[in-house]
């Protein structure tokens, strides 16, 4: 059994293969945004350094958003050409559940991608990966309130004289986007809960990667959660620019005012 897992939706593209055993090779891009010209061959590396054929795939999995727009779309057409290709089955991995796996036991996770003006894309899952909050486009402030939340029901329900600890680590584009607010963050928690640690994952593995999407597929192949080429659909979360200007009216007075400029000349 092999899977073949495409991951646009975030700055570096990748590809990975995961086979039956579990075991995982990746092809990470060299450039950021450069999703469209290198997935192919990036995924044609993988298949010849593996020794296989295209025809040996059981199933093409993609990571559906949210994320780059753009990114989105070009991991999930790519799938559902592969797809249809080969006749296999496609698997569409929800961006944000991948961090699930980040989940090990111990560990409280949060990703949070900057969807702008204080608004993310993010979740806050437990340590076995169960939603603390679903996946969604939240205010930062949704997610921070939910973590928040989580602590003190905690503290509330350790038995008398026992503080109970725990760690949250953060992902994403979101620990950037807004730094001084985790860091305001970081302070109310170590003042009200001192046994709780908010930390924030290292740059080199902040992101959304292949490998996520391999095993998360994995999971769902097993669970016989595969879709057609058709029924592989992108997760945005929120409508494109052009749909929100179209919505708004805004499009229409952008073409107005253009048309206006024209014939004035």
């Amino acid at each position: 059994m092999y899977i073949l897992a495409l991951e646009t939706t975030g700055p570096v593209g990748s590809c990975a293969i995961i086979q039956g055993d579990g075991q995982v090779a990746m092809e990470v891009s060299a450039e950021e945004m450069n999703h469209l010209k290198d997935l192919m061959p990036m995924a044609q590396r993988l298949i010849d350094k593996l020794g296989l054929d295209k025809k040996d795939m059981t199933a093409v999995a993609a990571s559906v958003g949210p994320g780059s727009f753009t990114g989105i779309r070009i991991g999930v057409s790519t799938a559902r050409a592969i797809s249809q290709a080969l006749d296999i089955p496609a698997i569409g991995v929800p961006t944000l559940d991948a961090f699930k796996l980040k989940c090990d036991g111990v560990t409280i996770v949060a990703p949070i991608f900057n969807a702008r003006r204080g608004q993310v894309y993010g979740g806050v899952f437990d340590e076995q990966g169960e939603d603390i909050l679903k996946s969604g486009p939240y205010m930062l402030t949704d997610v921070l309130e939910a973590i928040e939340t989580c602590i003190r029901d905690r503290l509330d329900d350790a038995p008398c004289g026992m503080a109970p600890a725990g760690r949250i680590m953060f992902y994403g584009d979101g620990i950037d986007a807004y730094g001084e607010q985790l860091a305001e963050f970081k302070e109310k928690i170590a003042r009200a809960a001192g046994s709780f640690v908010i930390l924030e994952a290292a740059k080199e593995d902040r992101y959304q990667t292949a490998e996520m999407t391999a095993r998360a597929a994995f999971d769902k192949l097993e669970k016989n959660e595969t879709v057609t080429a058709v029924d592989l659909q992108p997760e945005y979360m929120r409508a494109t620019e052009a749909e929100q200007k179209l919505k708004d009216g805004s499009l229409v007075r952008e073409r107005a005012a253009k048309i206006a400029r024209f014939k004035a000349r």
